[in-house]
């Protein structure tokens, strides 16, 4: 998993995992082309950086969906002949023919690879919502937004701790949660699914039912985008119900799930042969940063006191 440097783009574009690839070098060739890959289970993701001007026509792997999102320098990057922007997205789907562009060097960039058997389980059993996702395209600032965030967290988290990933639950995590996330960004806001005349579900109803898919995915990553999928309702009724029930918003409820998660294994674990880094990681924490701060504010302790049994 550690980041690999080329110092000529063939054979960086030799290691690009998710598609064939043809490149032509427009520029003079710095050398400094490097490549960043994570593994979970079946699902892939590649971070890299352009050491100089090049055109890459190709097509895309066989089986899945293979995302592009450029993440620094999107004005020196072109799809399928569209330039982008920090809006866009573009999605090839399975042996699909494209073409990037970068016009400089020094631009980073990220792929995934999602198997389609992936996006049909997350998904219900179905990907014909997703299908009308393909090319490039621009997304609601929110949507794209929340998706580069957790982008740059995974990227944050693989430079940062390696080796955090190299546990089965950290990668069934890790899985969880970037089908979740695609699923969000290729799909429009649940709420355009809410009509008028539709039947309304009891907030202690909808309570319920979230508790109970809860309870039946324990240790699991959760969404609230799943949390309203089990409830049969859109991700603000959901949010209307959590905030009646317990006065939190479901996003912080599944936070501070989060945090009880880590802090029972924090609480098992061998201080001697596990880290925090591993164990948050397991349960789907990227941002080390602010789960320190939460984990100390709900519980006056940091993990770390946790970890060495200093109770």
């Amino acid at each position: 998993m550690p980041t690999q440097s080329f110092r000529t783009f063939e054979t960086f574009f030799d290691s690009v995992r998710h598609a064939s690839l043809r490149a032509t070098l427009l520029g003079r060739d710095r050398g400094n082309w490097m490549l960043t890959h994570l593994i979970v289970n079946n699902l892939s993701v590649q971070w890299g950086r352009a050491g100089g001007k090049a055109v890459v026509e190709g097509a895309s792997k066989l089986g899945g969906l293979t995302i592009f999102l450029q993440t620094q320098g999107a004005s020196a990057f072109s799809g399928n002949g569209r330039r982008l922007d920090e809006l866009s997205l573009m999605v090839a789907g399975p042996g699909e023919e494209f073409c990037l562009a970068a016009d400089a060097s020094s631009r980073r960039w990220c792929s995934l690879y999602i198997p389609n058997e992936k996006l049909a389980h997350a998904n219900g059993g179905a990907t014909t919502s997703l299908a009308s996702m393909r090319g490039v395209f621009q997304l609601p600032p929110q949507r794209i937004g929340r998706f580069r965030s957790v982008i740059k967290q995974l990227d944050q988290t693989v430079q940062q701790a390696p080796a955090a990933f190299d546990s089965a639950a950290s990668q069934r995590t890790a899985e969880q949660k970037l089908v979740c996330e695609v699923c969000n960004v290729l799909s429009g806001p649940r709420e355009a699914e809410h009509a008028l005349g539709r039947h309304v579900v009891p907030r202690r109803q909808i309570i319920g039912m979230s508790m109970n898919f809860v309870d039946q995915h324990d240790g699991e990553h959760l969404s609230i985008e799943q949390l309203a999928l089990a409830a049969g309702v859109s991700e603000r009724t959901l949010r209307d119900a959590f905030q009646q029930y317990f006065g939190v918003a479901p996003v912080r409820y599944l936070n501070r799930r989060t945090l009880h998660q880590v802090r029972a294994a924090l609480k098992s674990a061998d201080p001697s042969r596990a880290t925090v880094t591993e164990i948050a990681t397991q349960f789907g924490v990227w941002q080390f940063g602010r789960f320190a701060r939460d984990y100390r504010f709900l519980f006056r302790e940091f993990p770390s006191e946790t970890l060495r049994h200093q109770h």
